[in-house]
């Protein structure tokens, strides 16, 4: 009986086997067929403007805002930055950029950027129209930034002290922005390059009363664009 039960066990165990031996490779082919599911692809990121102040050519200070519905951040520094990612959302803190990472954001958009505009100013002897010397010396470095900016557009303006009533002053002031336009033209500069204008003593660069001779007010004001 014992021997029989054993043998009766072992015919279980077989068969046991046995059944192992057929459901696993159906199992295994199972496993087999089922497709992956890919992971879901993460989100994009989030997409942000950034603004960054950069500095004057001349070295000036310049400041800006940037604001949006949700609020609004100053900018007063060189290469400071903030983000702005939605009109609900405040433009973040300022931060600073380095000049590597400036370049490397907006290289194309800084390439393409016309050269800032570079004004001279010029003085006169009283009453003429004539520059004074130390002026006269800087019209090589006039014709320099018209020649490195390619410029097809030169401002000159006449300017006077208060010392003559407003119409001479006024034809003075356009004798010499002529006076200037010549030498310029005579160095080559084209002359449908260069506009010509007077102000008289309508635009004082040092506040006087009528009668006042000034030198700082006896000038021609070039503007290269």
């Amino acid at each position: 009986m014992l021997f029989r039960s054993k043998g009766n066990k072992r015919r279980s165990i077989g068969a046991a086997w046995i059944g192992l031996g057929l459901v696993l490779p159906i199992l295994l082919l199972g496993a087999c067929g089922r497709k992956r599911v890919p992971a879901p692809a993460p989100p994009p990121p989030a997409k942000q403007n950034v603004v960054v102040l950069l500095p004057e050519p001349d070295g000036k200070a310049s400041r800006i805002v940037v604001s949006n519905p949700a609020g609004a951040r100053d900018l007063d520094q060189p290469y400071q930055a903030v983000t702005v990612q939605r009109a609900d959302t405040p433009p973040s803190q300022p931060f600073t950029m380095s000049q590597p990472e400036v370049r490397r954001l907006f290289g194309p958009a800084l390439d393409v950027l016309p050269a800032a505009e570079v004004q001279f100013l010029l003085y006169f002897q009283e009453g003429r129209d004539t520059l004074i010397p130390e002026s006269e010396a800087l019209l090589p470095q006039i014709l320099a930034a018209i020649a490195e900016r390619h410029s097809t557009g030169i401002t000159v303006t006449g300017h006077t002290d208060t010392t003559a009533d407003p119409q001479f002053n006024y034809q003075l002031g356009l004798r010499r922005a002529q006076a200037v336009a010549r030498l310029l033209t005579g160095k080559g500069v084209a002359a449908s390059d260069v506009f010509v204008a007077s102000h008289g003593q309508a635009d004082l660069l040092v506040k006087t009363p009528n009668g006042v001779a000034e030198q700082r007010n006896r000038r021609v004001e070039v503007i290269v664009r």
